[in-house]
């Protein structure tokens, strides 16, 4: 295990349960403990968490009320954890530097996704994660980048793949850079890698790695961090070739079967 800090918490998909696990007899005696040892782990957590507050608003970082919502209406929640999602992405994340870099984070996997290849999902997405000042240039810039890398992959104008192909386009953040934060704007770089290729047989792109920096700088809006410009350099890039390639089948099962992840400090 890594020692480095901060580490970044991922966030799972959230599934149905598959199935309830058998019941045990419970001991009345160990119950009865339980149920003090977690009162008293409550009380403690509360007081901390009073404690911690107060040190975080004297450091100058405010932080959103309970109740407060971002335009979506979703509430924005304190604590390093977004409030749920719009449009596929995570939004509600807090008005901290650790919040700010969640957000760069989730960003950089949505606009990174399969999902800006289509233009219905590509419009909502952008909606979601900008700033309403920025939101208009940002899709103009999304729209003409998208239409270019849709017929180089040989996809049709609504980002389908070709019959029997699998498109693959998914973005993994390693780690991420806060470069400047205030209360209101940040600037934040996030490191990490990208699939992306066409799955099956008879593919004349194979689904292939990249690595890349994406700068972006956010600005306070609406309740949330909110994109306002990005930029992209590659790498650093490590040394490949540890592993043998797996076939494109199994590529394309995969993606079937693993879901996309979000973020969170």
């Amino acid at each position: 295990m890594s020692d480095e800090l901060p580490r970044t918490r991922t966030r799972l998909p959230v599934r149905a349960e598959e199935g309830a696990l058998p019941a045990r007899r419970r001991n009345p005696v160990l119950s009865g403990v339980g149920v003090v040892v977690v009162i008293l782990v409550v009380m403690l957590t509360l007081a901390y968490a009073s404690r911690r507050g107060g040190t975080d608003q004297e450091a100058g970082g405010t932080q959103p009320a309970g109740s407060a919502q971002n335009s979506a209406g979703v509430p924005a929640v304190a604590g390093g954890r977004d409030a749920g999602t719009v449009a596929g992405v995570a939004v509600g994340h807090p008005r901290t530097r650790e919040g700010a870099q969640s957000a760069a984070a989730n960003y950089a996997t949505a606009y990174g996704s399969s999902a800006m290849f289509k233009p219905a999902s590509r419009q909502a997405l952008i909606a979601a994660i900008a700033d309403p000042a920025t939101k208009a240039g940002l899709l103009a810039r999304a729209d003409a980048a998208f239409a270019a890398q849709t017929t180089l992959f040989g996809l049709d104008a609504q980002g389908n793949a070709p019959k029997g192909l699998v498109f693959v386009c998914r973005a993994l953040p390693v780690g991420t850079k806060p470069v400047s934060y205030t209360a209101d704007s940040a600037t934040v770089e996030v490191w990490g890698a990208g699939l992306v290729g066409l799955a099956g047989a008879g593919s004349t792109k194979p689904v292939s790695e990249a690595w890349s920096t994406t700068t972006m700088r956010l600005s306070w809006a609406d309740g949330d961090w909110k994109l306002v410009d990005f930029g992209q350099k590659e790498g650093p890039t490590p040394v490949s070739g540890l592993q043998t390639a797996s076939g494109a089948a199994e590529i394309a099962q995969a993606v079937r079967d693993f879901e996309e992840l979000r973020y969170a400090r």
